[in-house]
């Protein structure tokens, strides 16, 4: 009987919390902004998922409210450390699906401790492997030199709890198995937030990320008889790795200044090397005779010569200041006129001035799965 390592893995996702989105909001200049709620219990951790190149936004704008009372103590989330780098660190083998008598067999020499129902062994690896026998079958075993000066063989498969008695190895041994989790999706990185108090509370997360621009699409429709209408389209992409399921969903037209801040990766500041002293009798100087050079330090000093590196380099011209960016116009083409027939449009959207943009705010909840679009109507009126 094999006893897979893989097994543990469910026992750390259990105590994760869900955070559902509830808010959404989107930017014409290549981010979103997102709104999570959710219950936390005593013990519990809320996990947020997001790609490697999303952190740098989510770092830097990420909020955390905890409704009715009580404080967020601080957040945790992976490094950038690749997966590779993090698992090399550990005195653990890497794989699927690996037995438990092979991962015990790469920390010979380890302290361990067995219980068998009433029954406690402790003692240090000597060797664990996967035997087969005809008549039983495959069979883990371990074998421990025990603190008696015995050397016994134990079946794994009978034992009731198998722990570590080195306190730094059995925390290696959690940090194995969560690198090994994070290694299933390599771009995935997470943002836990832990609970502190002692009863359930209502979490509200808040976060900005990099997110596809939505899209304007304009039609103007000749009816065979009345006034012309315009209709507005908005093209909104779900890039990200969930469902929305009845978000609010408000649009912003303009382009607000935004930019890219590199929290995520480690930064590292360069210091001077400061040499040690020769200990080494120093050796004497020799001066050589100095030469006389023309003035301007060569060719460049003579007049019609070459000019010199230096001067060549202040009468470089400036280079020309950098335009100022200019907000994109809008210019939708006119169709050709045509008997068309209006849309029948549930336009349930509120517009409203933000400063120097405006919002287009769904007053309906919307739904977009993952990696899927939507086309939602936004404007339709009279010409």
């Amino acid at each position: 009987m094999r006893i897979w390592i893989c097994l543990v893995f469910g026992a750390a996702a259990m105590m994760a919390a869900e955070l559902n989105v509830k808010r959404v909001v989107l930017f014409k200049h290549g981010v979103g902004f997102f709104e999570r709620q959710g219950e936390l219990g005593p013990g519990e951790s809320a996990r947020l998922d997001f790609k490697s190149e999303e952190m740098d936004d989510v770092l830097k704008s990420l909020t955390v409210n905890v409704q009715g009372g009580g404080a967020i103590a601080g957040l945790r989330y992976d490094s950038s450390i690749p997966v590779q780098n993090k698992l090399a660190e550990l005195p653990f083998p890497v794989g699927d699906r690996l037995p438990l008598s092979t991962l015990l067999d790469h920390l010979r020499g380890s302290q361990l401790e067995l219980k068998f129902g009433a029954q406690t062994v402790t003692g240090t690896i000597v060797s664990s492997r996967l035997t087969t026998a005809k008549d039983a079958g495959e069979r883990e075993t371990v074998t421990l030199l025990t603190n008696e000066g015995d050397i016994r063989m134990l079946d794994l498969s009978a034992a009731t709890s198998v722990r570590f008695l080195d306190a730094k190895l059995q925390l290696q041994f959690k940090d194995y198995l969560g690198a090994m989790l994070q290694s299933r999706s390599m771009e995935r990185r997470s943002v836990y937030i832990d609970s502190t108090d002692a009863g359930r509370r209502n979490i509200q997360a808040t976060y900005m990320a990099p997110m596809p621009v939505w899209k304007s699409s304009y039609r103007l429709v000749f009816p065979a008889a009345g006034d012309p209408t315009l209709e507005g389209w908005a093209i909104v992409d779900n890039t990200t790795a969930e469902d929305w399921t009845n978000v609010r969903l408000a649009l912003v037209s303009g382009r607000p200044i935004s930019f890219i801040s590199r929290l995520y990766e480690p930064k590292y500041v360069q210091r001077a090397v400061a040499e040690l002293a020769e200990e080494g009798a120093a050796a004497p100087q020799v001066h050589a005779a100095g030469m006389g050079g023309v003035a301007g330090g060569g060719p460049g000093g003579v007049t019609g010569g070459i000019v010199g590196a230096s001067r060549a380099k202040a009468m470089a011209a400036a280079p020309p200041a950098p335009a100022m960016m200019r907000g994109e116009a809008l210019a939708d083409a006119a169709g050709a006129r045509a008997e068309f027939a209006p849309s029948n449009l549930n336009v349930t959207t509120e517009g409203r001035e933000a400063g120097e943009l405006f919002e287009y705010a769904f007053s309906q909840p919307v739904t977009v799965r993952r990696g899927q679009s939507a086309m939602l109507p936004f404007l339709q009126q009279k010409v």
